[in-house]
């Protein structure tokens, strides 16, 4: 039976933190909480055993970046997941050169959330347990169907890709293929709300689910237009030890696999995670 995932809240609006700690326990999590960076800090080094923090950015006295430092050098291993409004974007890219596994934009999805302090646990336990990976091959886990567009399609064509429905897996980019399916780029949820966000409402912070109900609010561009060229991939005959290396660097959960030069699947995270939790159990 597998342990509750222990996470650390920490922000100074303590409304928003008792919330947030409830929502999060009745999903399964043994939840603590903190209201500022000093008493974060505190717990980490005294509490201890934390596998992910959620952690604002803006606080007063120290602030979430100082923070993470701080918490990183007591437990490098525990993932850190920062949130920060849209004055401080900068602050969010800023706190992953500095080592947190990623950000979210306030006010964030609960669904989102949960999918990122799961994510960011199995980033933390196959870090922990590189010696006993298997050396089996990426194709052998690599998943054929996956989501892709062409350069010229328009942008607008990603969005009812990535709604969820209730009940299904999230997903999180559409990759761009050539009509040969050589990969050339993807687009991910960050890069419509960014654009829609560009577009309807600058001085903002816009949600996922706002952009759900409101698809005008993407501007009328293609996918080439906003793709991020050249995705990190992998070889289909490449060790799954590599593909988890590369996922872990790049911070990703799914990462393209190619053979040939031309895209034939996706590798998940998760998928290595639960492959390399059954081959060691």
């Amino acid at each position: 039976m597998h342990q509750k995932i222990r996470v650390l809240l920490v922000d100074d609006e303590q409304q928003f933190v008792r919330n947030m700690a409830r929502i999060l326990k009745a999903r399964g999590f043994d939840v603590a909480t903190a209201y500022d960076g000093y008493q974060a800090m505190e717990a980490v080094k005294y509490g201890g055993g934390f596998d992910v923090v959620v952690l604002d950015v803006k606080m007063p006295g120290l602030d979430g970046v100082a923070a993470l430092g701080e918490i990183k050098k007591w437990a490098p291993d525990t993932e850190v997941i920062m949130l920060t409004g849209h004055a401080t974007l900068e602050s969010g890219t800023q706190a992953m050169r500095k080592g947190a596994y990623d950000y979210l934009m306030k006010p964030c999805d609960i669904e989102d959330l949960v999918e990122k302090i799961k994510e960011a646990h199995e980033t933390e336990e196959i870090k922990r347990h590189p010696v006993l990976w298997p050396r089996k091959l990426v194709r052998e886990i690599a998943l054929h169907a996956f989501n892709k567009l062409h350069p010229e399609d328009a942008l607008s064509r990603a969005l009812p890709i990535m709604s969820r429905e209730e009940g299904e897996e999230a997903v999180e980019e559409v990759y761009v293929v050539d009509p040969e399916d050589r990969l050339l780029g993807l687009v991910t949820k960050r890069d419509l709300v960014n654009e829609a966000q560009s577009k309807a409402h600058p001085d903002f912070a816009m949600e996922w689910s706002q952009l759900i109900r409101h698809p005008q609010w993407l501007p009328q561009k293609t996918m080439k237009e906003v793709m991020r060229p050249q995705p990190v991939a992998i070889q289909a005959n490449a060790y799954l030890t590599d593909a988890a290396h590369q996922m872990i660097v790049h911070n990703l959960r799914r990462m393209p696999v190619v053979r040939g030069g031309k895209m034939i699947g996706v590798v998940k995270l998760e998928d290595v995670f639960q492959y390399l939790d059954h081959e060691t159990a």
